[in-house]
């Protein structure tokens, strides 16, 4: 799968939850996120560009965990990538399992992330500890396929917003200083 994805920067989440409602997204969720990124042993992902996290989401029934690789960007003005994620049941024994093949913790990126959606688009409004805030639209798209459609119904989404500016292609670890 494909993860065409923009975020852009946000001072106040308010004049967008306005617009949100004016276009008739749903507000489907909201979760807090916590993800331990890893570096590899034989490359570094901040020179490949790519990622390795363990993320938890705390839910009603304990939490979801989620081990997800993303591969290098895929063009210059979004974040469109390569993902490919997987649950798992055991934080502890995923992080032993990497560590024993010399991964190793490379850092940490909590947020607070309200999600909603609007047709075939995923918008989070993202509070990141220590970094800010940001409004991230995500649509899928099937490897091999064509994505620029769906970053276009990105970009134009963003107007509708009335956001036009702010883009930022930089992942939050780059914007924690962790890879530059």
């Amino acid at each position: 799968m494909i993860e065409v994805e923009v975020k852009a920067h946000a001072n106040d989440f308010n004049d967008v939850k306005v617009k949100l409602n004016e276009i008739g997204a749903e507000r489907t969720g909201l979760e807090h996120q916590k993800d331990v990124y890893f570096n590899a042993p034989d490359r570094d992902f901040a020179e490949t560009d790519e990622a390795l996290r363990i993320r938890e989401i705390p839910d009603e029934s304990g939490k979801r965990i989620i081990l997800t690789y993303k591969g290098a960007k895929m063009d210059e003005v979004s974040k469109t990538r390569k993902e490919i994620e997987v649950d798992v049941s055991d934080t502890e024994n995923m992080t032993a399992i990497l560590e024993n093949l010399g991964f190793r913790a490379a850092a940490r990126v909590e947020k607070k992330r309200v999600i909603y959606t609007f047709n075939e688009a995923v918008i989070s409004l993202d509070e990141v500890l220590n970094v800010g805030k940001f409004v991230e639209i995500e649509m899928e798209a099937q490897e091999g396929e064509d994505f620029s459609h769906a970053r276009d119904e990105i970009f134009d989404l963003f107007k509708k917003l009335g956001i036009e500016d702010g883009f930022e292609r930089r992942s939050y670890l780059e914007l924690m200083g962790v890879h530059q």
